[in-house]
């Protein structure tokens, strides 16, 4: 029955709204057999820095990132995939900046994750940055985490990097992704929920920067097995997206901390990041 309303739904949509949002984000069309459907969210922002150059600006299918955070206001169960195009060319030369893509085990208020922390929520991130240099994601569940590395094309042009720390243990060569052009970040989880990858395409170039099973995990990473995800999965996941600064990814130590001009980190309120086309193929909302 809840297959048929929602192909009932689908074709509605299609039919009776035209271009207009419509309150349940279902992309018309989308709905599948086995009950899934694409979902276009649509976000609020929950946190603004104050910058001069203003707060997120929250657009149609794309947000605008000065320094702040915007969540998804609805929740999504059963998550087999989640995509966005983002743009990172205006975090050239920064430094300690982080462009944020992830999500959340749905709360009404915000939460966050870490390693070891007693009382995190779940959380998985499918981006995070430093400037336009390098990459992490991370699944952080049961208060323990696994993460993996990457640089993209800018790192060999930066010398605030240590070129001959750029390999090691977790962490993948996505040179072939420029961080001036907008790039893809396609994450997918597999039916039973035991693996999770991210993939980032930029036209006919394509790298998987995080495979639970496949890839080494970052040193450090604790988490070894994704039991229990499955179960969070039913209790459904906020998107959230942010620039912020506080943590940025350092893979193997590679950051030149030791150079004068490059200790500090950069104005957060200088740059600037662009997402868009966020879409999420889920069971349902909540």
């Amino acid at each position: 029955m809840k297959k048929l309303l929602l192909l009932v739904l689908s074709i509605f949509l299609f039919v009776g709204c035209g271009d207009k949002k419509v309150e349940n984000e279902i992309i018309a069309g989308t709905v599948e057999k086995d009950g899934t459907a694409i979902y276009s969210p649509t976000f609020a922002q929950d946190y603004s820095k104050g910058c001069a150059s203003g707060a997120p600006v929250i657009g149609n299918d794309e947000i605008d990132f000065n320094a702040g955070r915007v969540r998804s206001i609805k929740g999504y169960k059963n998550i087999s995939k989640i995509s966005a195009t983002v743009d990172i060319s205006g975090l050239k030369d920064l430094r300690g900046v982080n462009a944020a893509f992830y999500m959340v085990k749905s709360q009404d208020d915000y939460c966050d994750s870490g390693d070891g922390c007693s009382e995190c929520c779940d959380e998985i991130d499918f981006l995070e940055t430093n400037g336009d240099v390098a990459t992490q994601s991370t699944i952080h569940i049961n208060k323990i985490q696994n993460y993996q590395y990457a640089f993209l094309g800018s790192l060999s042009s930066n010398v605030c990097w240590d070129q001959s720390k750029a390999s090691g243990t977790g962490i993948v060569d996505a040179s072939s992704i420029d961080p001036s052009l907008p790039f893809d970040v396609i994450t997918e989880f597999n039916s039973d929920y035991s693996n999770m990858t991210t993939t980032f395409t930029q036209g006919s170039n394509s790298v998987v920067v995080y495979d639970f099973k496949n890839n080494a995990a970052g040193e450090g990473s604790k988490l070894v097995s994704l039991d229990g995800l499955k179960e969070d999965m039913e209790s459904g996941w906020k998107i959230v997206a942010s620039y912020w600064q506080g943590y940025s990814p350092d893979p193997n130590g590679a950051y030149r901390y030791d150079d004068a001009s490059c200790k500090e980190w950069s104005d957060l309120c200088q740059g600037s990041f662009k997402i868009s086309t966020i879409r999420v193929t889920a069971e349902d909302t909540l």
